[in-house]
């Protein structure tokens, strides 16, 4: 994979979300791949895969599991945020370097300038919460 933000990323999930992406519109007609390429940045810079949001149902499992929870909350969070920079990039006129025609892959962990637009890459929005030990409870029981 070129990018590393889209690790978590299974080549299931891909293939829903390339599915979803280019066949649900209104005109329920396929788009075309530099349309669809787009609106897959556009879901997942647009949350699609973080938790609460609609996601994509899996049709293979029972129980309408959402295909985005096998991953951690890290996870989707790095996958939301890489595809926000890439889009940011894409939107500047960075395709080549995306495709990886020019460049390298480091336009989505590194500054970069396009047409004089300075494109930063994001900073994780998900920490996660420190761990608890024990001891630390039993302290805060007894006062």
């Amino acid at each position: 994979r070129r990018f590393s933000g889209f690790q978590p990323l299974s080549s299931w999930m891909l293939d829903l979300l390339a599915h979803y992406a280019i066949l649900n519109n209104p005109l329920r007609q396929a788009l075309p791949l530099t349309s669809a390429f787009r609106r897959v940045l556009q879901l997942l810079s647009a949350g699609f895969f973080l938790p609460g949001s609609a996601g994509i149902t899996d049709p293979c499992e029972s129980n309408s599991v959402r295909v985005h929870t096998t991953m951690s909350l890290e996870d989707q969070d790095l996958v939301c945020l890489t595809a926000q920079t890439l889009l940011r990039v894409l939107s500047h006129g960075g395709h080549k370097q995306i495709l990886g025609i020019e460049g390298n892959s480091s336009i989505a962990t590194e500054m970069s300038v396009w047409d004089g637009v300075v494109v930063n890459p994001l900073e994780r929005a998900y920490e996660k919460p420190p761990d608890v030990t024990g001891e630390e409870d039993m302290e805060q029981e007894i006062f």
